[in-house]
């Protein structure tokens, strides 16, 4: 590796590793002081907080080495770091993988839940309905011949005229979409992180050799 090309590998390395580290520490401070704030309150208090905390600590250690490695040209590091990005660029493959493969039972799924929330739980449907703007599982129909709740439709009086369209075809669109952009996200920071895990092998064995000139010539 030329001397230019070791200070462009170097610094690119530290300058996107410090980034990471920053927006790994925000992740994991978000995620603590939400979840110390939210202990009392079960419908906020778990999942979201906990994952950021964990993918905060994640991000913020495997940056860390990066960001070290590069700046301190530590070969130790430097390996570290890039067998972390292997590791992580496949299990982005696999999630993508995943996602496109079991799509399809992923949502069938969805319509059982929904439709067992319907008959169930009729209160945490009422919720869906007004987040995702939509009206029974498969449409109005659902709810009759009784009267529509008020979250079926956009203003009063609400009837089959006027309401949404079903749960199912409304979050069926919205996580297929979801999914998708998952699902390719994935294999493009699969992709970032193998271009990132071939720096880290190619500074560390630029520093390994470098030792090993040093070593020669102070013998």
């Amino acid at each position: 590796m030329s001397c230019c090309a070791e200070y462009i590998v170097k610094y690119i390395l530290f300058a996107v590793n410090l980034v990471f580290t920053l927006g790994g520490l925000v992740l994991l401070i978000l995620g603590i002081i939400v979840q110390v704030q939210s202990s009392d309150l079960s419908v906020i208090n778990g999942l979201a907080p906990i994952s950021s905390i964990v993918v905060g600590s994640i991000i913020f250690v495997i940056a860390f080495f990066g960001c070290c490695g590069a700046i301190r040209e530590n070969r130790c590091f430097l390996i570290t770091y890039a067998v972390f990005m292997v590791l992580l660029m496949i299990v982005k493959i696999i999630i993508g993988v995943v996602i496109f493969i079991d799509k399809n039972s992923m949502l069938e799924e969805l319509r059982t839940e929904l439709t067992n929330t319907f008959e169930n739980n009729r209160t945490d449907f009422l919720e869906i309905q007004s987040s995702f703007q939509c009206c029974g599982t498969n449409g109005p129909n659902d709810f009759l011949p009784g009267a529509l709740p008020g979250s079926c439709c956009p203003e009063p009086p609400c009837n089959t005229n006027n309401a949404f369209d079903g749960c199912y075809e409304v979050l069926n669109d919205f996580f297929n979409t979801f999914w998708i952009v998952i699902g390719v996200m994935a294999f493009i920071i699969a992709a970032i992180e193998l271009v990132a895990a071939l720096f880290g092998f190619c500074l560390s064995n630029h520093v390994s050799n470098k030792n090993s000139v040093q070593v020669v010539n102070s013998s």
